[in-house]
């Protein structure tokens, strides 16, 4: 007799999303994968929209289960959900993405294809409205933030980190559960623990899901402020995956302070530096424009949320030992 597919479990963090909850679900039941070798389980953590109706409504069958999730971040959702995962593999999928039909499929082809046990697709970002468009031009760009192999990559890699990825159950076991102490940016604390345990990342374009970016620059701003904040403690707590560009923003904020306080003195130096920042980011909303239209000037706000959001989360995080505080980043409990 042929050997059953493995069995998935997809484990879903979810709060507040009636955006997007009905595409996501629809994507997650409409696999071509064998229905009745995978599972479904989202971890709500308080949902105070129409989440819960609306999924209600799309999943009358009740192929979806539904947690609780008392920690309300991201971690402590992947920790409810996995707690309860019967799956041979466990694969995340955010709650503003949606899958295509065959991602179950390409998973369990790709880790049986290679004997790799963490495998996953490059982000693609769904850019729906124009403030979307315009924030991903700034994310695949260097200028802002900083592009990373997992949106740009087009052949099958490995990689440092993936945004989601597919997990033998086996390796969550050894390496143990999120940090829920990390409230955003804990698939790079998770992925720095596999790394160190011995296991590969690989990226392969065949698993293809798409993100939804925030939607507007408050969204952005908390969203940034919050990734730096958790990026300066998930570096002490990994030192050795220092890089520069996660300081560089900082040290960009602080350029920006003192070349304000330079210009209110009357010195010239600093007027200079914040006009040559003023024209970097028009220079680069202006070669957008060909794609954008008019739409590339929301990049001359963009930009600056980017660097100086992540910048300034990225100081409270580095310095709130220091301090004696501990910051509390947006959103969270």
């Amino acid at each position: 007799m042929p050997r059953p597919e493995p069995f998935i479990s997809i484990v879903v963090p979810i709060r507040n999303e009636e955006a997007t909850i009905e595409r996501l679900t629809r994507s997650l039941l409409g696999q071509d994968y064998p229905h009745d070798r995978y599972e479904i389980l989202m971890a709500d953590g308080g949902s105070s929209d129409r989440t819960r109706a609306l999924l209600a409504a799309i999943d009358a069958a009740g192929r979806v289960v539904v947690l609780d999730n008392p920690g309300r971040t991201a971690p402590a959702a992947l920790n409810v959900a996995i707690s309860r995962a019967k799956g041979d593999i466990v694969t995340r999928v955010d709650g503003h993405s949606h899958v295509a039909p065959d991602y179950l499929s390409r998973i369990v082809a790709v880790m049986e294809e290679t004997g790799e046990s963490v495998v996953g697709g490059p982000v693609q970002m769904d850019a729906d409205t124009p403030f979307r468009k315009a924030l991903v031009e700034a994310l695949y760009s260097k200028i802002a933030v900083g592009a990373v192999p997992y949106r740009t990559l087009k052949t099958r890699a490995f990689v440092e980190s993936l945004q989601t990825g597919s997990f033998r159950k086996e390796v969550l076991e050894r390496v143990g559960p999120f940090d829920e102490s990390l409230a955003v940016v804990e698939d790079l604390d998770m992925n720095t623990r596999i790394r160190k345990a011995g296991y590969r990342l690989l990226l392969d374009p065949s698993i293809r899901f798409w993100y939804l970016p925030r939607p507007s620059l408050a969204a952005l701003w908390r969203q940034i402020y919050t990734v730096g904040l958790v990026k300066a403690r998930i570096l002490r707590k990994h030192p050795d995956i220092f890089k520069w560009k996660y300081v560089l923003p900082t040290v960009f904020v602080g350029a920006i302070v003192a070349a304000l306080a330079l210009a209110a003195s009357g010195i010239k130096v600093g007027l200079l530096v914040l006009l040559f920042y003023l024209v970097v980011i028009l220079a680069f909303a202006i070669s957008r424009l060909p794609r954008l239209g008019s739409g590339a000037i929301r990049l001359v706000a963009i930009l600056p949320v980017l660097h100086v959001g992540y910048g300034l989360g990225f100081l409270s995080g580095a310095t709130e030992r220091i301090l004696g505080r501990t910051s509390r980043p947006p959103g969270a409990p």
